[in-house]
This record gives structure tokens, C-alpha cells and sequence, in this order.
């Protein structure tokens, strides 16, 4: 969800990233938002259905959100410091598209190791039609921050995903867009 405070604009867009994600979402499950931001807004607004959340970003202060919530100040390198078989889904929301390309798979390979069997990843990102209008909103309008529309690495179509989730022990559960077709969403089951 990115790192940066949320104008209207950017609520708006994250409550229905969120409102889509928690459909998928099995209660009393274990969570871990990757890329959380500072706020850890879609683990505060599923703390009353989960077991458990932890969020974890690199500029992330750590603490105790909820009884059931916790942040944690986490950059990953290559390997996070869950045991294998920690969570029951695992959210990227927002994410995946500042990633660069050549860590994409050693991210993924450690989610499948920190799934329980039979887990998910459950992702959001931005479609390749979406950027002439995040470039338009972002560098002539300045509604949306141009710093993370500048970091995006690459804008991922369902092929890639598919591709993504086939090299890394996952298969591809559902894809589809939302808000006209500019963001995707994506459910990625271990096999």
C-alpha cells in the first residue's frame, strides 16, 4: 500500500483494494501484509475477523496495533525470519509493482516456504493501462504521489502473474480487475 500518508484520492482507491482482498480472506486465519506501510490500514480493518497480523515494511515503527496486530520494521533481503509454515495468506497490496524484477522470485519462494499447506497469496497490482493515467495524475495533475509512481518497476499483466505463481509452487486461483480495469487482483494458491 506504499509507505507515504494517503490523500482522499489514495483512501479512496486502498478501501476498495481492501474491500476486494477481504472477500478472500478466511476467518480466524493468520496474516502477514507485506508491505503494510506506516499505517497497516488493511490489517486494522481485518483485526476483528483474523487470528492474527503482522504487518511488516522497511519504514515501518514497530508495535503492537491491536491484541492481535503487531508491525514490524522489516527490509527484505533474501530469507524473512518467520519459520516455515507460519501463515494461512499472505497479502501484497499495492506492492508488487515496486519490486524490482530480479528479487520478484526469491520473494515468492519465501512465501511458499512461510504458507501453511495449501495458503495463499492474495495481491493487488497495477494493470499496464493504468499507467499512462498514474503517469497523467502523478506528474501533470500532482493528485497522486509522483515519488511512488516514479519507483514502479513494472506493471504486471495475468500472464506474468501466471508465470510468477508457476516458477514459484503457486497456481494462479483467480485473477481479475477492478476500477476499470487499471488494478488487478490475484489469488495465488501453494500446491
Amino acid at each position: 500500500m506504499g509507505t507515504k500518508d494517503f490523500n482522499a484520492l489514495d483512501l479512496f482507491i486502498c478501501r476498495w483494494r481492501s474491500r476486494i482482498v477481504r472477500r478472500h480472506l478466511r476467518p480466524g486465519t493468520t496474516v502477514l501484509d507485506f508491505g503494510c506501510g506506516h499505517q497497516a490500514l488493511f490489517l486494522r480493518s481485518v483485526s476483528h475477523t483474523i487470528e492474527r497480523g503482522i504487518g511488516i515494511d522497511y519504514d515501518a515503527t514497530p508495535g503492537q496495533l491491536e491484541t492481535n496486530v503487531e508491525i514490524l520494521n522489516f527490509h527484505f533481503k533474501d530469507r524473512f525470519e518467520f519459520s516455515d509454515q507460519s501463515f494461512d495468506h499472505i497479502t501484497i497490496l499495492a506492492v508488487l509493482e515496486h519490486i524490482p524484477l530480479d528479487q520478484v522470485d526469491g520473494l515468492f519462494a519465501e512465501f511458499n516456504r512461510i504458507l501453511h499447506p495449501g495458503g495463499s497469496v492474495l495481491l493487488t497490482t497495477p494493470t499496464p493501462m493504468s499507467k499512462p493515467l498514474l503517469e497523467f495524475l502523478a506528474f501533470k495533475l500532482k493528485v497522486i504521489s509522483a515519488p511512488e509512481i516514479a519507483d514502479h518497476k513494472h506493471y504486471w499483466t495475468q500472464g506474468d502473474i501466471t508465470d510468477l505463481a508457476r516458477r514459484n509452487g503457486f497456481t494462479l486461483d483467480h485473477y481479475s480487475t477492478f476500477q476499470f480495469g487499471l488494478n488487478s487482483f490475484a489469488v495465488l494458491k501453494q500446491n
